[in-house]
């Protein structure tokens, strides 16, 4: 079964109308049915929830149940060790981009498959080509 890591830029979709939505709902939905599995670690449930904390239409209740939904999920959650970390920072210097972005694309290379984001000028175009990073809006499953 394909595995995927994934940038909070795409879960934040499953819960806020942007561009991509659809295209990040295509992933959850593929996820649920137990066609792929998903890998996230622990920084990206903070990540989510601060980016929801900000958007106009979230209030208090309406982010703990989001909480409640991403949890449900049971996603597999990869600790940030320090291998991971060490990798992270390895990738932030190389690709000239935050360590939070860094994170996901490690745990991709840790298991041989994409980090998807839908971060495209921040994080995609500074470490396409060179490490294993795919853009939402050009992912397609299978």
């Amino acid at each position: 079964m394909e595995r995927f890591a994934l940038d909070s830029s795409v879960v934040v979709k499953w819960f806020s109308e942007e561009e991509d939505t659809d295209k990040a709902l295509e992933i959850r939905d593929a996820y649920v049915r137990g066609d792929i599995e998903l890998v996230v670690t622990p920084l990206l449930y903070c990540e989510v929830m601060n980016a929801l904390r900000f958007k106009p239409d979230f209030d208090a209740g309406k982010l703990k149940r989001a909480v409640e939904a991403l949890f449900k999920l049971h996603m597999d959650v990869e600790e940030i060790d320090e291998r991971i970390l060490k990798r992270s920072a390895e990738i932030a210097f190389d690709g000239g981009v935050t360590i939070y972005d860094a994170v996901p694309v490690a745990v991709a290379e840790k298991y041989n498959t994409v980090c998807v984001t839908a971060d495209e000028s921040t994080q995609f175009d500074r470490l396409k080509g060179k490490y294993p990073v795919e853009l939402l809006r050009e992912f397609s499953i299978g």
